[in-house]
């Protein structure tokens, strides 16, 4: 099995070196591919030497050196990639010893499969790291995983509706050949456009679990994770909604209706259900009244769920909907 390792790097010259480091210590890695994505921490120079010393290590920035984003380093990647197999590495992060080994006996035993997912652990830095870890709210569990065996038939609802853990890029592998099915990450999405990439990668093929109990990478908490940094509760909202938002134009043009509306309910229960501005002691009037406008300014941002019937169940009053 040969795996193309793609680490995005951005601001990351403490980290990136064991990152590269701990994948070309996995046998079954055949190529990093690292993304400089603009720095302004010296990441550049530390990547250069990386790919100076060792023969495995490839060196790519978007044009001008600019920075464009984790999705759009990410689609770099992958649209350079040489082997069949493909998996992500955020530059604070690392593998564990024997990363891919329960993947490969996966992909040995199911000739079907798309993509193995695994557990990876955490790291906290220092204690600054986790009161910000804390104040996000992104603060769960140690081990990001799957908590339950999923059927891959039934992989996609419990990822979008939970229920039944997550998983994490950094533990997946998946197979390049479904890029030409499920497309690029949407580069729009500044976060979470990885979630909306493995949404279509679990509609289209059979993806299925490798070690879920013990971690095959380490995800790093530190004080300038993205995911971490200080947003306010509307901020978060508005993220989720465009991962909502895009994951929809994509499998409506893309896949067949059940899937469609799958999406669609996680789209609209997202939208009708926020209540990061109202008091549960208050839900009255107006707060319908803000659930009806958030549904209104959905339909301008996405024009097409107005021929969805689940949408007007939602935004007409009772008494006018069809029974």
């Amino acid at each position: 099995m040969q795996i193309s390792v793609i680490i995005p790097v951005y601001n990351a010259a403490s980290f990136v070196t064991q990152a590269v480091e701990s994948a070309l210590s996995q046998p079954e890695t055949a190529e990093v591919i690292l993304i400089e994505d603009g720095s302004t921490d010296g990441s550049l120079q530390v990547c250069q030497k990386l790919a100076e010393k060792y023969e495995k290590v490839r060196l790519l920035q978007h044009p001008s050196g600019v920075n464009k984003g984790a999705g759009s380093s990410r689609n770099l990647g992958m649209q350079n990639a040489k082997y069949e197999y493909i998996g992500f590495l955020d530059a604070d992060d690392f593998f564990l010893p024997d990363r891919f080994t329960e993947t490969a006996k996966v992909f040995e035993n199911n000739p079907d499969c798309g993509g193995v997912y695994e557990a990876i652990g955490t790291v906290v830095e220092d204690e600054l790291a986790y009161d910000r870890w804390v104040a996000s709210r992104e603060m769960g569990q140690d081990l990001i995983t799957m908590t339950k065996l999923v059927p891959p038939q039934e992989l996609l609802e419990r990822l979008v509706f939970g229920g039944a853990g997550y998983f994490s890029p950094d533990g997946f592998v998946f197979r390049r050949s479904l890029i030409q099915v499920v497309g690029l990450m949407d580069e729009e999405l500044r976060l979470h456009q990885d979630n909306e990439f493995i949404f279509r990668l679990a509609a289209v093929s059979d993806l299925l679990p490798g070690s879920l109990a013990e971690p095959v990478a380490i995800r790093r908490v530190h004080q300038h994770n993205r995911i971490t940094a200080p947003r306010t509760e509307k901020q978060k909202y508005g993220d989720r909604l465009k991962l909502w938002i895009s994951s929809y134009h994509w499998f409506r043009k893309n896949r067949p209706d059940s899937q469609r509306q799958l999406i669609l309910k996680a789209l609209l229960k997202h939208s009708y259900c926020a209540n990061f501005a109202e008091s549960k002691k208050n839900r009255g009037y107006f707060f319908e009244v803000s659930r009806r406008l958030r549904l209104l300014s959905l339909l301008i941002k996405a024009p097409e769920i107005g021929t969805e019937s689940l949408y007007w169940s939602l935004f007409l009053p009772k008494r006018y909907r069809k029974t």
